[in-house]
């Protein structure tokens, strides 16, 4: 596939419509699948994802967008941190 082609193949994502995998979604923030789980009992700003269907054995999705938005919500709370710490 030529550079051009992958471009193009890139251009269409849109943040808000693709769904990823709690893994996906952990390495993002950069934390363990398990460390996310607890981020989203314990964190109202973190997503919660949603099923891929009605059974219970269902994966648990969460659209990318989110994740982005909850990890640059993380980022300012550490920026937040470290300024408070200098001072």
């Amino acid at each position: 596939m030529g550079q051009a082609q992958r471009n193009d193949n890139q251009s269409w994502l849109d943040p808000k419509f693709v769904q990823i995998s709690r893994t996906e979604a952990a390495r993002i923030i950069g934390r363990s699948p398990t460390e996310f789980d607890r981020l989203r009992k314990v964190d109202a700003d973190c997503p919660k994802g949603f099923k891929d269907g009605v059974d219970r054995s269902a994966r648990v999705r969460f659209r990318l967008s989110d994740v982005y938005r909850y990890s640059g919500i993380l980022m300012a709370r550490a920026e937040e941190a470290e300024s408070q710490d200098q001072r």
